[in-house]
C-alpha cells in the first residue's frame, strides 16, 4: 500500500457549528475586536459548513477529523451565551455530537469543557462521555483578574474526572500568555502579531506542559493523557536542558543535606520532565518533517499525531503541504503519525 492510500486521521481540526461562528463574525465586525487575531482567521465558511469541510478532506486524503476548539472559543461562548454560558456550551456540544453522528464516521469530536464554569464544567465530562473521543480545554483562563494555568488548584477536580474517564485531554494555547511589549512595538506589517503567533504560542504550549509536570498533576493522575498542539511548542526540544537542570539541582540539594526524590515530601520533591513523556502527546501542526522526526526520537514513536488546524490554517498548508512533508518519513513512522497512534489513543 502506497503512502497516499493509507488512512489519515486529523487530530487537530476546528469546527464551530451554526449559528455560533456566524454570530461571532457579526460581533467581530461590529466591535473590530482583534484579541484573538485578525478577522480573516475566523471567516472561512468551512467553520460552519460541513460540506465544504468534507470536500477539502476528500481532496487532501483525510479519512476522518477530530474536532477540537481554538483559543477564541471562550470569546465565542461569551458572545453567544452572554446570558447563560453553560447553556451555550451544552448546546454547542450537543450540536457537534449530532453532526458527528450524521457524518458516517468522517467526523469525531471532543467535548468543550469551559473551566471558567467551575463545577458546572465538570458535568459536561459526564454528560458527553459516551459520545466524544476526548475533552478540549485551553492552556490558561482569565479568572478573577489573573491568568490561571491548568495546574491551578481550582482545576484539580477536572483532572480527577478526566483521568477517570480514560479519554485524552486536548489542550490548545489560549493567546493569553503574552510576550509582546506594547512599549517596544516592532516596525512593519503585523510583526508583533507574527512574533506571538510564531513564537509566543509555542512558548505558551511548552509552559503549560512544564507546569503540569512540575506541579505534580501527572503524579496525582498517572493514567492521564494529554495532547498538546504545535508539536508541543518547545516541549520536546527542552527536555535535555530540563534534565541537565534537574541533575544540577539534585546534586546541589544533596550537598545541602536535602532529599528531592521523596514524593511524600512535596516541599522538596523535584521532578525530571523526561520521566513524564508517557502522559504527553503532541500533534504535527505546522512543523517540518525534521522536527517531527526529532520529536518522535525524544518522546517516542507513538506520541505524535497528525494535525492540520483546518480551517484556521488553509488546507493548502495544513493538509496538502504537511502530508507531502510527512511522506518523507519511513513508511512505518508515517503510518504511526497519520493514523496508528491516533487509533490507539482514541480507542477506535
Amino acid at each position: 500500500m502506497g503512502k497516499g492510500e493509507i488512512m489519515v486521521i486529523d487530530c487537530h481540526a476546528h469546527h464551530v457549528v451554526a449559528p455560533y461562528n456566524t454570530k461571532y463574525l457579526e460581533w467581530l465586525k461590529e466591535t473590530g475586536d482583534k484579541k484573538f487575531g485578525p478577522f480573516f482567521l475566523w471567516s472561512n465558511p468551512a467553520f460552519e459548513d460541513s460540506q465544504i469541510r468534507y470536500q477539502k478532506m476528500s481532496e487532501n486524503g483525510i479519512s476522518c477529523s477530530l474536532n477540537t476548539y481554538s483559543a477564541n472559543i471562550t470569546q465565542i461562548i461569551d458572545v453567544v451565551g452572554k446570558n447563560d454560558r453553560l447553556d451555550a456550551v451544552r448546546n454547542l456540544n450537543d450540536r457537534m455530537i449530532s453532526l458527528c453522528k450524521e457524518s458516517g464516521g468522517r467526523w469525531m469530536t471532543t467535548a468543550l469543557v469551559d473551566l471558567r464554569l467551575g463545577k458546572e464544567a465538570l458535568k459536561e465530562i459526564l454528560r458527553c462521555a459516551e459520545f466524544v473521543k476526548g475533552y478540549s480545554v485551553l492552556t490558561s483562563y482569565q479568572m478573577d483578574g489573573r491568568l490561571c494555568f491548568l495546574d491551578d488548584e481550582r482545576f484539580e477536580p477536572f483532572w480527577v474526572e478526566a483521568e477517570a474517564s480514560g479519554k485524552p485531554v486536548f489542550i490548545h494555547f489560549s493567546n493569553l500568555y503574552k510576550i509582546n511589549d506594547p512599549n517596544a512595538p516592532l516596525p512593519g506589517y503585523m510583526n508583533d502579531t507574527l512574533l506571538y503567533a510564531g513564537m509566543g504560542q509555542l512558548m505558551e504550549d511548552a509552559m503549560c506542559v512544564a507546569r503540569l509536570v512540575l506541579s505534580g498533576v501527572f503524579d496525582r493522575h498517572p493514567r492521564l493523557k494529554i495532547v498538546i498542539g504545535q508539536l508541543g511548542g518547545m516541549y520536546p526540544f527542552m527536555l535535555e536542558r530540563m534534565e541537565m537542570l534537574y541533575t544540577m539541582y539534585e546534586r546541589g540539594a544533596s550537598h545541602a543535606g536535602l532529599c528531592v526524590t521523596d514524593l511524600t515530601d512535596p516541599e522538596h520533591f523535584l521532578r525530571n520532565m523526561k520521566n513524564y513523556t508517557e502522559n504527553i502527546y503532541v500533534d504535527t501542526h505546522s512543523m517540518s518533517v525534521q522536527s517531527v522526526e526529532c520529536a518522535m526520537k525524544v518522546l517516542g514513536q507513538d506520541k505524535v499525531l497528525f494535525g492540520s488546524d483546518y480551517p484556521i490554517t488553509p488546507d493548502s498548508w495544513g493538509m496538502k503541504h504537511a502530508k507531502k512533508e510527512l511522506e518523507k518519513l519511513p513508511q512505518d513512522l508515517y503510518e504511526k503519525v497519520m493514523w496508528k497512534n491516533a487509533q490507539k489513543l482514541l480507542d477506535l
